[in-house]
């Protein structure tokens, strides 16, 4: 019988202790064994990953920012990675087209496999989804826990019309093929943003590069009206959008980061990439991936 350990955050916005437990029975039920271990506080689930030995797979169940705290904590282990849906936005079973019901999740979870994935990286943290900078880090330092709870994926877009109020300090971004400047750059490895909202067209979980979104002041508004909310691959003039393994992003002021929906903390200097190892990352049964 194969072994799994479950870390999972009570916290999370759609946490149910029901669910949790009809999950880890479809699993018991399929021959899976479970461990299960709480998350008690920011960066806990990183260190239990780390921990966490004699087993097959490690589980994250929570949101995505859940699901980056174990990214970390099994990165370099070779240990296969499972996300089962339980918090807020829930943007990677979006990406890979899952339930976001963790008892619906379980179930198509139970005989997939893992693939082969590189995260992005930034200041040593690696991300599966994106990381934020400027304008978009700023959104996240000001959406709260109880708004989450109650408008949820919704709430970063709230959030944001406070965030437009707020100072926006010039960012450059360095890439390969010459400088861009904006306010809002994200770092996406994968399409979905704060759940159902597509951020780069172009990203995606097996790509070699990045998707680099870099927004100026006046086009944030547009941006998120019309790429985000509405989902057109509308550009224009202070909008660009490319592709990028490696990148470097400076600014004059200190810049308010998060990666996965988990705010990081304030820096003017910033190198984004590729990691160079990758994770086993788990897709579920039938997804394109498991037939390449």
């Amino acid at each position: 019988m194969a072994t799994w350990a479950v870390i999972y955050n009570p916290t999370s916005g759609n946490f149910s202790e029901k669910k949790l437990e009809a999950a880890l029975r479809i699993w018991r039920e399929g021959g899976v064994e479970t461990r299960v271990y709480p998350s008690r506080y920011a960066g806990h689930a990183t260190i239990l990953a780390r921990e966490i030995s004699g087993v097959e797979r490690v589980v994250a169940h929570g949101g995505d920012g859940t699901l980056n705290e174990v990214a970390n904590g099994v990165m370099g282990r070779g240990l296969p990675l499972v996300f089962l849906p339980g918090g807020t936005a829930n943007s990677m079973a979006w990406e890979i087209g899952m339930p976001r019901d963790a008892v619906r999740a379980a179930k198509v979870l139970l005989n997939g496999r893992p693939v082969p994935v590189f995260p992005g990286e930034v200041g040593g943290r690696v991300f599966l989804l994106m990381a934020g900078f400027g304008f978009d880090g700023t959104v996240v330092y000001l959406v709260t826990k109880r708004l989450k709870s109650w408008l949820g994926p919704a709430s970063y877009l709230v959030t944001g019309v406070r965030a437009l109020f707020h100072p926006k300090p010039e960012v450059r971004v360095l890439t390969p093929g010459g400088t861009l400047a904006g306010h809002w750059v994200v770092a996406a490895r994968a399409r979905r943003y704060a759940g159902m909202f597509k951020v780069h067209p172009r990203a995606a979980l097996l790509k070699p590069e990045l998707g680099l979104v870099v927004v100026s002041k006046a086009m944030i508004a547009p941006f998120s009206l019309s790429n985000l909310a509405f989902g057109t691959r509308f550009t224009a003039p202070g909008m660009a959008l490319e592709d990028h393994a490696r990148f470097r992003i400076e600014a004059d002021q200190p810049l308010h980061l998060h990666v996965d929906g988990d705010y990081v903390g304030q820096r003017m200097e910033f190198e984004v990439g590729i990691a160079r190892q990758a994770i086993p990352f788990c897709f579920p049964e039938g997804h394109p991936a498991l037939s390449q």
